[in-house]
């Protein structure tokens, strides 16, 4: 085998400088431009370098060399073209406003997102969806029926005031202005009219008198007895007055959740009691950014369920299933306004779902 390199001022000239050399048998190897320093490192002007073989074997070899750069080549320009569907995709994605799933299900993004549901969870809950079931080909109904499913799925069970032992002690907690002791208003009434349990009220929301005086106009009126509490260790002398009862309905204070030692008293309060319920009121109005806010500040408490108020003053249930993204506690009642008792009900997930996509 013989190989040499050749040197011309253009390719021309180093391939007549090859032949006359090698022969028109001659296999290129490589041709490139090269750019040669002169004096002080300057450079020259460009030449063109040519390797090239003459051998009969070299050049069978040269061929299977260039077969597997070819392939090579191929490959590279396959991952290319792979690489480039992919950015056209990702440009798709930014022109359609994000969208990540089939096209299929972009309608039903909208319909969530006015029904309050926030959009990145609402992009998530049709992603999923789109990643488990191939909707393809199915119809408009089987696609509403897969989504509301998957939402029901989402809301989880629904878990009301459960009684096995007594005394059972009850407490509402919450912000302030959710409706809190309306709603322990309203379950007290409830629980009067079932007749089989003794019921005793205390209210530890002292900060605002009209919320005593409010709950007081109902203990008169539902002929239950009331203790107002003024600190947290005022707890005990209560409960111990209330020791016969089957169930005792506790009203915490309703300050700001951002006031850390408002919730540090009514985390005493809640550490004083062994067989409890815990109700944490939100009102459906909050806007999404203070829910969150809300649900953190609550997060010391490990074990309680959801009450949803104010549903009457909102045109959509989505804060029920934003919620249940946040945190994954059970979804309890819904109060729908202030008549007492009748404006509570239990949690009907079936009622959320139609709300949401857009049947009622």
């Amino acid at each position: 085998m013989k190989v040499k390199k050749y040197i011309g001022e253009n390719t021309k000239d180093a391939l007549m400088k090859l032949k006359e050399d090698l022969g028109p048998e001659a296999v290129i190897l490589n041709t490139r431009t090269v750019k040669q320093k002169g004096f002080l490192g300057f450079l020259k002007k460009p030449s063109v370098e040519i390797i090239a073989a003459s051998d009969r074997n070299y050049k069978k070899s040269t061929i299977i060399e260039k077969k597997e750069s070819i392939n090579h080549a191929n490959n590279i320009n396959n991952e290319l073209k792979r690489l480039g569907n992919l950015v056209e995709s990702m440009a798709t994605q930014v022109n359609n406003g994000g969208q990540v799933f089939n096209t299929k299900l972009e309608k039903y993004r909208k319909v969530l997102v006015n029904n309050g549901v926030n959009y990145n969870i609402a992009t998530n809950i049709l992603k999923r969806i789109d990643e488990q079931i191939n909707i393809n080909g199915k119809s408009e109904d089987e696609i509403k029926k897969i989504i509301g499913f998957n939402l029901k799925e989402s809301l989880g069970n629904i878990e009301p005031i459960d009684i096995e032992s007594f005394p059972k002690t009850i407490f509402f907690i919450g912000p302030t202005g959710v409706g809190k002791t309306t709603t322990l208003a309203k379950i007290a009434a409830n629980l009067v009219i079932d007749g089989s349990y003794d019921i005793g009220l205390i209210t530890a929301d002292t900060y605002r008198i009209a919320a005593v005086e409010q709950l007081k106009i109902y203990s008169e009126i539902l002929g239950l007895p009331v203790k107002v509490i003024y600190n947290s260790e005022e707890i005990y002398k209560a409960m111990a007055e209330f020791k016969a009862k089957d169930i005792i309905l506790v009203d915490t204070a309703g300050r700001s959740h951002k006031d850390n030692f408002q919730m540090k008293e009514i985390r005493k309060l809640l550490d004083s009691v062994n067989n409890k319920e815990i109700y944490l009121v939100l009102s459906a109005v909050t806007d999404f950014v203070t829910l969150k806010s809300i649900l953190n500040k609550y997060d010391f408490v490990e074990d309680y369920k959801i009450i949803f108020t104010k549903l009457d003053e909102v045109n959509g249930y989505g804060n029920i299933l934003n919620t249940k993204f946040c945190i994954d506690k059970p979804l309890s009642y819904f109060t729908t306004g202030q008549d007492v008792p009748d404006d509570i009900e239990i949690a009907d997930v079936d009622k959320v779902v139609k709300y949401l996509i857009g049947e009622n």
